[in-house]
């Protein structure tokens, strides 16, 4: 990941480059006091990641390098915290308070190469409760119920594989499985793989003639979260998962450990 420095403040570009020196897939290929030469080095090379300090005009910075290289990714640093609800519209990696830690800088910084990774979408999978995939904070309204179902079936999945045979038997347990339901569910993938493809995040689906998958690196879940023990999807989950699904009772049993 290639990426920039905007800040005017000199002890500040070079704390940046000493906690980044160790980052993995991190090169910072520039820096500047000011947005025009960030601005013209853009537009002349290859740039995935730009800090910026919100106290050389960032925000309006940060419009025009969208404007010109939409799949940017963006960390906004400041001397406070009253501007941090204005980023939100940039979908931002982080918003940084100085003085931030290293460790700070670093979760910024993986956050940035997932977000890059993912064409600079922010998506979020809810299994607590119903099943939703939030693009952006925004909720995929589905047209295909199945394609739906079956992104949740590979989502429940864990990024294992999952065939044919086993979605139909999960799909249309009721259907046999003869050429019309095969036809279906290559019917039903190909809407999924439409779906995703208008969000911008066809990369999140993996397949080839038999077998389906997600890539789990592309997206958040809080199922993934509570099964790392992270606390804070401990506290969300009260019991509940994919409850419009019949065939997620079992796993839902299984996460009755982490009441």
């Amino acid at each position: 990941m290639n990426a920039i420095i905007v800040d005017n403040d000199v002890q500040a570009v070079c704390l940046i480059r000493q906690y980044a020196k160790g980052a993995e897939k991190l090169d910072i290929i520039g820096s500047f006091t000011e947005g025009i030469g960030a601005l013209t080095f853009v537009k002349r090379h290859k740039v995935d990641l730009a800090i910026i300090d919100i106290g050389v005009n960032g925000l309006e910075l940060g419009e025009q390098l969208k404007r010109n290289c939409p799949k940017i990714v963006l960390i906004f640093t400041a001397d406070h915290e009253e501007c941090a609800m204005k980023v939100n519209r940039f979908h931002a990696a982080a918003y940084l308070v100085k003085p931030y830690t290293k460790a700070e800088l670093d979760y910024s910084i993986q956050t940035a190469i997932l977000l890059s990774k993912r064409g600079g979408h922010r998506i979020f999978i809810k299994t607590f409760g119903y099943f939703d995939v939030f693009v952006d904070n925004s909720p995929i309204m589905f047209r295909s119920g199945k394609a739906k179902e079956l992104l949740a079936l590979l989502v429940d999945r864990q990024g294992g594989t999952v065939n044919t045979e086993q979605i139909i038997c999960t799909l249309w347990e009721d259907r046999p499985n003869d050429e019309a339901t095969q036809n279906l569910c290559c019917k039903t993938t190909k809407a999924l793989k439409k779906e995703l493809r208008e969000h911008g995040i066809e990369e999140l689906l993996v397949m080839n003639r038999s077998m389906k998958r997600v890539d789990t690196e592309y997206f958040s879940c809080d199922l993934y979260e509570l099964l790392e023990e992270d606390e804070l999807a401990r506290k969300k989950f009260v019991g509940d998962y994919m409850l419009e699904y019949s065939w997620a009772e079992e796993r839902m049993a299984g996460l009755s450990k982490y009441l």
